[in-house]
């Protein structure tokens, strides 16, 4: 189910396309208009971010807390996360226009030092190729989420498809810093990713998308024994798997030994699949453990800075959970995570779990200007107080 709101909202803005300096007239997103392709409409309103059920994370405990109210603009958001066939394409295309380059299976900017993407010859847990002409999907994965993609690549990603579709781009791609007032595609904020998740329950609160059950048969994590649990890693399924039908092998080439297997119905009430499990996804906010407690109410786009981690470095954060480790494969739709908690050889674990999804801001040029919050110290228990009656 794809949400449709009967309100219209359009407008002409002028920017410039690709790099090439050409001004052109388009229309920014309009609620009520086709989604894009790909896209799930996510209507304005607010509610109370943060864990409604006690669960205290003995890594980085207490940083879902205090509860506090969020209002949020109109957005879209990709009904699923990025896959490896969608990923190769923009990689093809980036190289082809000298904008990226592989230097030791390692793609990067040109002249760049950053990495974007690991492809096999750099990772074996990639799933993605390169034969010196053209990038290639291995093991007929095209369906499945792309990973060993970094922050940055995620990003450039971004902005490859806001050109694509002659929109304006939000990243900055030498600094990572975005815009949030302009209409092109983005990774989500904290907010916006947590607010999509719940899928629009809010009475009561719910720890996973779908509800409070812990249903391994509608998510792909841990304790799910979905037919692709076997063979080489990583055990990710395709989007859109956990979709409440019967599926058979011969349409999928899983690795597992059944014929068949029966999924759960894993979407949320916006239609969204993959909301908990399969991959993290990456976050546009840095991860700030103590960000609740002054985090802006209305369109928070997170800290202007990071709370650095063990190795003093700060970290962008991730949501959703994972195919790989952590009970329910930390799932739970409050659950924040900076991207230095990667797994038990942290820091340095492989990205064979972590992907993204796409946002895209509806009439963001017609908005109050936003920028990243800057940072305030904080001391546990000070800060915005909790909703009334909500559990701490």
């Amino acid at each position: 189910m794809v949400f449709r709101h009967p309100l219209v909202m359009t407008r002409r803005v002028r920017f410039a396309v690709a790099g090439l300096g050409l001004s052109v007239g388009v229309a920014s997103a309009a609620v009520g208009a086709a989604a894009p392709e790909g896209m799930a409409l996510i209507p304005a309103g607010s509610f109370e971010m943060g864990d409604h059920h006690g669960f205290v994370d003995p890594r980085h405990g207490s940083d879902e807390t205090p509860v506090h109210r969020v209002r949020l603009d109109a957005f879209y958001i990709g009904v699923h996360p990025v896959t490896n066939a969608e990923f190769a394409a923009f990689l093809d295309a980036a190289v082809k226009a000298a904008q990226l380059e592989v230097r030791g299976g390692g793609v990067y900017r040109v002249g760049g030092r950053e990495l974007l993407f690991e492809t096999v010859a750099v990772s074996p847990y990639s799933r993605i190729g390169w034969n010196g002409e053209r990038f290639h999907v291995l093991e007929r994965r095209e369906r499945h989420p792309v990973v060993c993609v970094r922050w940055a690549g995620a990003a450039a990603y971004c902005n490859w498809r806001s050109a694509r579709e002659g929109r304006p781009e939000c990243y900055d791609l030498a600094t990572g810093d975005c815009d949030f007032n302009r209409s092109g595609y983005r990774l989500p904020t904290e907010a916006e990713w947590e607010y999509a998740a719940r899928g629009g329950a809010q009475s009561p609160y719910r720890n996973f998308p779908w509800g409070d059950e812990a249903d391994a048969t509608r998510a792909n994590w841990p304790e799910s024994r979905n037919p692709f649990r076997a063979g080489p890693l990583p055990w990710t399924t395709p989007v859109g798997f956990f979709d409440g039908s019967l599926h058979r092998r011969t349409d999928f080439n899983w690795p597992g030994d059944a014929e068949t297997w029966m999924a759960g119905d894993g979407r949320n009430g916006y239609g969204l699949y993959d909301m908990a499990g399969n991959v993290w996804q990456w976050l546009n906010d840095w991860y700030g453990r103590d960000y609740y407690a002054y985090s802006p109410a209305e369109n928070p786009p997170g800290p202007a800075r990071g709370s650095p981690m063990p190795d003093g470095q700060p970290y962008r954060g991730m949501r959703g959970g994972n195919w790989y480790n952590g009970e329910h494969g930390h799932s739970r739709v409050s659950n924040r995570n900076p991207s230095y908690f990667r797994g038990p050889q942290d820091p340095d674990h492989p990205y064979y779990h972590i992907g993204f999804r796409l946002v895209l801001t509806v009439d963001a040029e017609n908005r109050a200007r936003i920028v990243p919050t800057p940072v305030q110290e904080v001391r546990r228990g000070e800060g915005r107080p909790p909703p009334k009656g909500k559990r701490q």
